[in-house]
Order: C-alpha cells, then structure tokens, then sequence
C-alpha cells in the first residue's frame, strides 16, 4: 500500500509521489531501513525521515528506483519498486526476508534495505507485497503468489518452513489481484472476485458456519476460496486484516467483516460476549450506513477498524482508548461513526492506514494526516504522546513532499486501491476506456474550479490509472 502502520509497535511508513519513502516511529531490529542509532536507548525517530541508502554504498535509496508499494510487518519491512524489484529489511529469526546474503557473523537482522536476486519468484517482476508476523507474501504481475517465513498456522502457504533461498510459490493461486497478510493468516484477492485464505481460522472466513458459531475450525496451508456467495453475490475488490479481525469491500460497495469483535472493532454493534468471534463474512450495517454512500477501501488496526466511503468520508469504530477513532471521545464505538471532514481541512480523503494504537488518512492533495498514541510524524522526544484528532503532519515532511497521490503503476497488472484512487471514488468527468488487454484505465480530468475536490491532483491531471479487472464495478 502506499501508507502503512505498524501492527505491534508505533511506526509508520510512507511513499511520497515521486516514489520516495517516509519512515517514522520505533526502529527495534533496524525495522525502519534507516540504521541503527548512535544512541542504543533512542530506539526511535520521531518525525517523518527520508530513506537513505546504506553508507558505503550506493548513495541512492533502492538504487534510485522508484517505489511502487511498500509492506511492514512485526519487525520488519518491504518495498517494491515500479520495476518489480523488491528490497525486505528488519528482523529475519524466521527467514522472513528471504533470500538475502547474511554475513556468517552479522545478526539476524538488516538495519538497511536489501534487494531480492532478480530471480525469485520465478524471475517475475513483482507489484505488490505484504508483511505478517515473520512471514513475507509476494505477488507477481502474472498473478501468482510467493512466499518466505514463519510457516506456523499455515500462514504462509507451505506446509514447512523452506529455506530461504527457496522462496516458494503458492499453490493452487493464480489470477491474483491482492494480497494480505495478518499476524497468523493470509488473504488473496482474485480477478474472478473470489477471496483466498489461509493460516489461522479466527482471520480466514469461512462459509459454512453461521454467525457467532465459534468452532475451532483451523484451515489448512493449503488455501481455499470463499465463492460469492458469501458476500451477497457480490465480486470482493479490495481486502484488509489486523490481528485479530479482517475485512472486504465489495463492488457493490458494501464493507464486510469477520473474527475477533474486540472493542467492537467489527462495527456490527453490540454483541453478547459469548459469540464475538463472528467466522462468516457480516456485512456492516445496511443501505443506511456510512450515510448510504459505498465503502471505498478499509484498514484494520490492533483492535479497531478504519474505513473510507465515497466521496472521501473516514469513518472508525473499536477501541477509542487511545485516541485512535479521531473521535473526542475515548469509549469504544461498537458501529461506524463519522470522522468530522473539518479533522481533514474540509478535503477529500483518498487512503487510510489503521495500526497499534493510531490510525492514518491522506487528502486528495497528498497531506498526511495522523492520530492516535505515539503522536507519529508530529515530532516529539519519544513518540509517547496522544493525537486526540486527525493532525497534519505536513509540517514535518520534506519540503514539496506530498503523501501517496497517486503512484505509478505497472502496465499489465496493478491493484486497486494502490493509493486510494479508483473509479468508485464519485469524481466528477471521468471516462472508462476498455482495452483489449482487458485493462481498465482510468483519467480523471481536473475540476476547473478551485474548491473541487480533484483540481490540484497532479497539477491538473491524475495521472493514468491502469486497474487489471475482469470488469468495472
């Protein structure tokens, strides 16, 4: 994704327009690429950094690649460059880097990023990847999914852990789109609109049981497909997990949601305690929530879930204990509730991020915005403070530097989402071209008036959208 959050401990990570990245947040293991400290206690940096390359090195970040999509996991990070490399860095006890050289008498971690072999994953250049729990996936422009790490829960696709130079493939995929990784599970977005998972059963749905049934049904390694079936009828575009809960957007627009309903993260309301782990796929809400309008895209946190609506509305619900909701108040939301847009400057949101304990949201003029514990990006000598509302972080950013507008992406095979810019987002004057290889692109034309909500993306002109489907939403 463009704009990440760290899970289990406060970081946060962002690609800029022109491809570069933005780190911040703790930096245990060396997981945010940028070195190790002078200081062995100041774990930590607490305003946004550009990424350097290794001293000694090449000066230039990812060899002066542009960078397509980046990926953090416990402890540890990944990128993809517009040329379908990839670079991992952070902690690798389980191999969850990959086939990286390790010196015989270095740790078991990279405090700067390292390139995968051009031949991994069969030589295919790869356009996205997801990090878990010491795990990695990566997904190749032919739609095929590899992976590296932990095996343990069948989270990575493989019935062992390979060794690392043999970053394996996973079977039984293909014509992937999408894919997600949480802390003991995986999930896959196909072109047909079906949903793939695999790992631990309390964050792989399953569609044979009804709601509030808690059996202990573990999935297998070997992934399996939800049909259509199981969210109305309609195609899944777009998915996310936390650590203990997941979610799915649909083409119809609806948010659907399943696993641990911690702090009412699920955003289905009041449960009895008894039966808060929901293993089937609930849609949230009916034809009223978020206002009526479409679910765009969605981000889970530790226990809490963010959500972004047509027209460029957040709206969160779960934990409220840490400020993370972007609401004043700190009791738990157990349904979606609307961040004001005034958090926002009264601008269009185009792509949110939830984590730990803090949550992220970027305008469609690139600003970042952060909330929540660990005040992220907004400076301070630990990170230790609390963000009641969404903030702008633009003030710590590189100057011009604008946050995940709209990334380049790869001819042939991209994913939507990528940066929160998709047909659905209701912009005005758009025109959907149809090609023969079976691409959906997309040009959205400025707005010639200064309060639209698009008239300064790209100085003028979104840049081309290349969406790889087998049909518009």
């Amino acid at each position: 994704m463009a704009v990440v959050l760290g899970l289990h401990h406060a970081a946060l990570a962002a690609l800029t327009e022109d491809g570069a990245l933005l780190v911040c947040g703790a930096n245990e293991y060396g997981s945010l690429g940028v070195g190790l400290p002078a200081v062995p206690h100041a774990r930590g940096w607490w305003e946004m950094a550009l990424l350097g390359g290794e001293p000694g090195a090449d000066t230039h970040p990812f060899a002066g690649e542009p960078l397509l999509a980046v990926a953090m996991g416990r402890m540890h990070m990944a990128a993809v460059t517009e040329r379908g490399g990839v670079w991992v860095w952070g902690l690798n006890h389980c191999d969850q880097l990959g086939a990286i050289p390790v010196p015989p008498d270095a740790p078991r971690f990279r405090h700067f990023p390292v390139r995968w072999d051009a031949s991994v994953c069969g030589g295919a250049p790869v356009v996205m990847v997801a990090c878990g729990d010491a795990f990695t996936l990566a997904l190749t422009r032919a739609g095929l999914v590899w992976s590296c790490g932990d095996a343990t829960f069948g989270k990575t696709g493989q019935a062992a852990q390979v060794p690392p130079e043999a970053l394996t493939r996973v079977l039984g995929l293909e014509r992937i789109k999408m894919v997600v990784a949480s802390d003991r599970a995986s999930l896959a977005v196909a072109q047909d609109g079906r949903l793939w998972s695999w790992g631990d059963s309390s964050v792989c749905p399953l569609a044979d049981v009804a709601p509030g049934d808690d059996r202990d049904n573990r999935t297998p390694h070997v992934p399996r497909a939800l049909e259509l079936s199981a969210f109305g009828g309609s195609r899944v575009l777009f998915a996310a997990a936390g650590v203990f809960h997941a979610a799915a957007v649909t083409a119809a627009g609806g948010l659907w949601t399943w696993g641990h309903d911690r702090s009412g993260c699920l955003g289905l309301g009041r449960m009895d305690p008894a039966h808060r782990l929901r293993r089937a796929p609930t849609r949230v809400g009916t034809g009223g929530a978020f206002a009526g309008a479409s679910v765009l895209m969605a981000a889970c946190g530790y226990d809490h879930t963010v959500v972004l609506a047509d027209g460029g509305a957040v709206w969160t619900c779960g934990s409220g204990v840490s400020n993370a909701l972007g609401h004043v108040p700190t009791v738990p939301c157990f349904e979606p509730t609307r961040v004001p847009q005034a958090s926002f400057g009264d601008r269009p949101v185009v792509c949110v991020a939830a984590g730990l304990d803090a949550s992220m949201a970027v305008t469609a003029e690139g600003v970042l915005h952060a909330w929540g514990a660990g005040a992220l990006g907004h400076g301070g000598p630990d990170g230790s403070a609390r963000i009641r509302v969404p903030t702008a972080v633009a003030a710590t950013l590189p100057p011009g530097a604008r946050v995940a507008r709209t990334s380049a992406i790869a001819p042939g095979h991209s994913l939507a989402f990528m940066s929160g810019t998709f047909g659905r987002l209701g912009v005005e004057r758009c025109e959907y071209h149809l090609v023969p290889t079976d691409v959906l692109k997309l040009i959205v034309r400025s707005d010639p008036a200064p309060g639209g909500a698009y008239a300064r993306m790209g100085e003028g002109l979104l840049r081309l959208l290349a969406v790889r489907l087998r049909a518009a939403p």
